[in-house]
């Protein structure tokens, strides 16, 4: 704000020229100061004697920690007139130039500021650096870049007129640069940064990874640049780079979203790096804005180095508040094993898609890896109803299924992300990639399956709904012992028990008299999960290793296991490599395959491939006449046949030394059913690959039979 104050007389002789009026021109430019007083000037700015502000110095004196930051900026304090609460009355009071007021009311429709808005846009207007605290999903974007975009206008009031552009574009004329730990959220914010900025000659650019870097360069060199926004990797990679010619010496906003993400481990280095390739702050004064839901000591030391000694801690979060929205339900689902994921999963959707409340059903299933992102995704789309064929309505119908991850190309991960937030309905399976800052209107649950990594990681998934005005519900799936571990993670959170799915407690190992849909989910959910390729299940298998190193290594393979065996259909599960072996401990675990043994099946595979499993004979053979998956282990006999066309009939068998047969017929009208077995007409039995397990499904109210609900103890709030 006092920018010009700073740069000295000839810059206010500079900007004494602006068209503004002169309420405008009062605002920006005081009365003519000495050099001395210029300097003190921006600290007294941000001083208020109704407030306490920790500064540099006195937060190292009293060793501040997150919980002493206490520091909050009330309704009294943010001007002299008090706060601005309404966009509008930031041109009455001549804080923010009137085109791009115009631009928040006229064009963007807002009207009101949230909370989080008006105390951090009445502070950072003032030109001091801020860290501040705000929940996920109250509008911190607009919170930075309206200080920043007014701040550029200041220093050329030129580019208040749209359509204004410099003679010659320069790199050069980079102004502010703001990074975001992820992809789509730096593209996010690029997108509403060009909102804001189309009705004036502000320039904004995105420099993101996955995407080409000399198409970017060539961008910010011919139609220039004054709001750079971008990955912390692309970022240091351009400024770093002679040959780019991009470099920001009148740098006067600096700002990273989602700061601790940013200043974690993986992202610390080149947030250093990229500060080293800026200007001096001795030579060039630029504004330091530090926005997060969360602050974690890290974040408040990083504060203390790359910000002013003036910075200000603005917590809109209340001490003792919770950070997850209070219009968001948060419930457990305590499944028995992790073979009941899926099925559990397929429940919860399948019933809340069936609501008749009239909101759309739009989910987002947040996943601890991308191979488990890639497994739950194919078996969402493999699922069909018992009897029908694939050719029928998805039971999922009219929800879209969609998935995202690192591994994608940018071009996907875009995609993607354009396509779920464009959609009515639609369910997006991810992995963090989209838990922080991301803006997905109208999600109606939030469902995370397995333990998050932290609290912090929980909150950030949970952010996804109940943005803005809207309502949203959190859903998480534990397992026991993950439950357990979850009272470590995620405490102080208004989690509590739901035992309203079914098949969340059945026993999947043992034989059950089930009821009709709770068969029919199950059934569904094996199946598609049988169709999901051997390489997806072999990746989740040894992802999960790594997620669960914190359980005892006995459990973690026995659970691993079930799943492989009872949900995955597979007879063997992945096999191990021994290095991998060695370096998780699990030498002397029960059930662990390694990668060595002889008679090991199922280790991936695609059509055309020939394995040697250990030294037994193992063969793939494609579509035909004769089937495909045809597999010899040398010790059973056992095969498998699938995809046998033969006069439009198809089936589907598997087949181990001539004990065990599940079957699905086609015939040529397409219409399919499953085999019954035993004689009774009210009883539908499902045959799984395992001749001692099945599900029979009782046509009959209050069926029953061994289906034993899950022993255990767990409170209702973490």
């Amino acid at each position: 704000m006092f920018n010009a104050v700073r740069r000295g007389p000839a810059s206010i002789v500079k900007s004494a020229s602006s068209p503004y009026p002169t309420r405008y021109l009062s605002f920006i430019l005081p009365p003519p100061l000495t050099s001395k007083a210029s300097r003190i000037l921006p600290l007294l700015s941000t001083c208020n004697f109704s407030t306490f502000h920790v500064t540099r110095q006195r937060a190292a004196e009293a060793a501040i920690t997150e919980d002493e930051i206490d520091h909050q900026v009330t309704a009294h304090d943010a001007t002299r007139h008090g706060p601005v609460t309404r966009f509008i009355e930031l041109q009455e009071r001549g804080m923010v130039c009137p085109t791009v007021v115009k631009t928040l009311v006229e064009d963007m429709r807002l009207e009101t500021m949230t909370h989080v808005q008006s105390l951090t846009i009445n502070e950072t207007l003032k030109g001091g650096d801020v860290l501040a605290q705000a929940r996920t999903g109250t509008g911190k974007t607009l919170a930075f870049l309206i200080p920043v975009l007014q701040n550029i206008i200041n220093y050329d009031p030129k580019l208040e007129q749209r359509g204004y552009r410099p003679k010659r574009a320069s790199p050069e004329d980079i102004r502010a640069i703001i990074i975001s730990p992820t992809r789509e959220l730096a593209e996010q914010i690029g997108v509403e940064a060009s909102k804001l900025t189309r009705n004036t000659g502000v320039i904004v650019q995105t420099a993101v990874g996955g995407t080409q870097k000399s198409a970017g360069l060539r961008a910010i060199k011919n139609q220039g640049c004054h709001i750079l926004v971008g990955t912390p990797g692309r970022l240091n990679d351009i400024l770093s780079d002679p040959y780019s010619e991009v470099r920001a010496p009148n740098l006067s906003a600096f700002v990273l979203d989602e700061a601790d993400r940013l200043l974690d481990q993986g992202f610390a280095p080149a947030i250093e790096a990229i500060q080293k390739l800026l200007p001096a702050r001795t030579e060039v004064d630029r504004q330091t804005l530090l926005f997060s839901a969360t602050v974690p000591r890290e974040v408040v030391q990083i504060a203390r180095r790359i910000a002013k000694a003036d910075v200000h801690y603005l917590r809109t979060v209340q001490e003792g508040e919770q950070q997850t929205h209070e219009r968001v339900p948060q419930k457990v689902a305590v499944i028995r094993g992790l073979e009941n994921q899926a099925p559990a999963l397929v429940e919860l959707c399948t019933r809340e898609m069936a609501r008749k409340d009239g909101v759309p059903f739009k989910a987002i299933i947040y996943l601890n890896a991308t191979a488990d992102v890639s497994l739950i995704a194919s078996t969402l789309r493999n699922l069909k109803n018992p009897g029908e064929s694939i050719y029928h309505k998805h039971p999922l119908h009219p929800a879209r299924i969609i998935h995202i991850h690192a591994r994608l190309t940018q071009r996907e991960r875009t995609f993607a992300a354009e396509t779920f937030r464009r959609a009515d309905s639609a369910i997006m399976v991810s992995t963090d990639v989209t838990a922080r800052g991301m803006d997905f209107p109208n999600v109606s649950h939030i469902i995370q399956i397995g333990l998050p990594q932290d609290r912090d990681t929980y909150i950030h998934r949970l952010g996804r709904t109940g943005r803005g005005d809207k309502t949203g519900e959190g859903w998480l799936i534990l397992t026991d012992l993950e439950a357990r571990e979850g009272h470590n993670r995620l405490h102080n959170l208004p989690l509590n028990e739901d035992k309203s799915l079914e098949v969340a407690s059945v026993d999947m190992t043992q034989d059950a008299q089930l009821p009709e849909d709770v068969a029919k989910t199950l059934t569904q959910t094996i199946d598609a999960s049988r169709m999901v390729p051997l390489d997806e299940k072999s990746a989740s298998y040894h992802a999960s290793l790594g997620i669960m190193r914190w359980a005892p290594a006995r459990y973690m393979i026995q659970s691993l296991n079930n799943r492989a065996k009872y949900c995955w259909g597979m007879e063997s599960p992945p096999k191990i490599s021994s290095g991998l072996i060695g370096k998780l401990g699990l030498s002397r675990v029960p059930g662990v395959v390694r990668n060595e043994d002889r008679g090991s099946r199922f280790d991936g595979g695609r059509g055309g491939l020939s394995r040697d499993g250990g030294g037994q004979g193992s063969s793939f053979r494609g579509r035909g006449g004769g089937g495909g998956f045809s597999r010899d282990s040398g010790q059973r006999g056992g095969s498998f046949q699938g995809f046998s066309r033969d006069g439009g009939n198809r089936e589907d068998s598997f087949r181990s030394g001539g004990a065990r047969r599940d079957s699905f017929s086609q015939g040529d009208d397409r219409g399919g059913s499953f085999r019954r077995g035993g004689p009774s007409s009210d009883r539908n039995t499902y045959e799984r690959s395992d001749p001692a397990r099945r599900y029979d499904r009782t046509e009959r109210s209050g069926g029953s039979g061994r289906n034993r609900p899950a022993s255990r103890s767990f409170v209702d709030s973490y």
